[in-house]
């Protein structure tokens, strides 16, 4: 077995035994998505410090951006040759990158010197180093929580709570830095449009941050609904998507299938995808419209949400001001409905 050849194996084990899956239908060519991924010339990779364990500073998403973030966010600085290249990569990412030159360049319908020069662009010194890193990426993408326990070297010097808040408020600091305003314009203007009807869905940890999100539209504007993680739920809410509606996917890594079906199936039918996910991107970016990154460092084995709450905050703060006036008058009836509901209730 060849080198190439043991990689495919091994990275197809990876991904069955994940139970999640890759292969992505473009159903938005790349250079159509607007996507909040950092500045994609800069360095990558997992560094550790000397004492043996993460900091803050070295988790950042600088440090961890995918290469999809990459080609999606320079897709207009390649030539045309260089742009079939790239999104030959998507459609199949991340298999494809594990192709040998003159396969992938087969595909793109291009020379194997346009391929190389693509990976040049990308800052690699070629395309050992190119496979190398993507091996690397692969395996942060389908990061256990086990794993990252190991990746962390979690100590008694991580339990400390100064530690604990220097990472949360790096990360924060992180994802705000990176966000671009205008992704964060296009999505405020869509979520702000009244003929629009928002649907918020999310996975086993993010759902209750889009209950969250979804809980302070609704109390801004009418059409606010959170997707139900029950399957036939999930399939009702699909048959009536159409141009009008707009998906707010929350996924984040080792993301979830049935969240990345939804939102690939309402792209299909006409829907806006506006997603927020981690630096590695969830397979679903090809079908959104809007993408999102926000840091998720932590001291723990698990994920931090802690800079999506951010962002989400910063998003609803965005619409509450874009929507004025109209949403005072919602908040006043809506306190009056719910009024039985809160502590304190009716006057007796």
């Amino acid at each position: 077995m060849n080198d190439r050849s043991g990689m495919r194996a091994a990275l197809m084990l990876d991904l069955f035994l994940s139970r999640t899956s890759f292969r992505l239908s473009v159903t938005n060519p790349p250079s159509m998505a607007s996507c909040s991924c950092g500045d994609a010339r800069e360095g990558r990779g997992l560094p550790t410090s000397k004492d043996g364990f993460m900091s803050a500073e070295q988790t950042t998403p600088d440090d961890v951006r995918a290469l999809s973030a990459q080609l999606l966010e320079r897709m207009d600085d390649f030539t045309a040759s260089e742009r079939s290249v790239a999104r030959v990569i998507l459609t199949d990412y991340p298999m494809s990158t594990l192709d040998s030159i003159a396969s992938l360049a087969s595909k793109a319908s291009v020379s194997p010197p346009t391929v190389l020069r693509l990976v040049a662009k990308l800052g690699f010194s070629g395309w050992p180093q190119f496979q190398s890193v993507m091996r690397d990426e692969v395996s942060q993408r389908l990061a256990s929580p086990l794993a990252l326990y190991d990746q962390r070297h979690v100590t008694r010097q991580l339990s400390r709570s100064e530690h604990a808040e220097d990472i949360f408020i790096r990360a924060l600091q992180a994802s705000f830095a990176r966000l671009k305003g205008d992704v964060v314009d296009e999505a405020v203007r869509a979520l702000a449009d009244p003929k629009a009807r928002i649907h918020v869905v999310g996975g086993r940890f993010s759902t209750p941050l889009g209950v969250y999100f979804a809980t302070h539209l609704q109390m801004l504007r009418s059409h606010v609904s959170v997707v139900s993680e029950i399957p036939i739920h999930r399939s009702n809410a699909r048959l009536d998507m159409g141009r009008n509606d707009i998906v707010v996917a929350l996924d984040f890594r080792r993301y979830q299938r049935d969240t990345i079906d939804f939102g690939v199936a309402a792209a299909q039918m006409g829907a806006r995808i506006i997603l927020v996910t981690d630096p590695w991107l969830s397979p679903l970016v090809n079908s959104a419209k809007t993408v999102i990154t926000v840091d998720t460092s932590s001291p723990s084995p698990f994920d931090s949400l802690v800079s999506a709450l951010g962002v989400l905050e910063l998003l609803i703060h965005r619409i509450a001001e874009s929507v004025g006036e109209d949403s005072l008058a919602r908040m006043r009836a809506l306190d009056e409905v719910n009024r039985d509901l809160m502590v304190g209730g009716r006057e007796q």
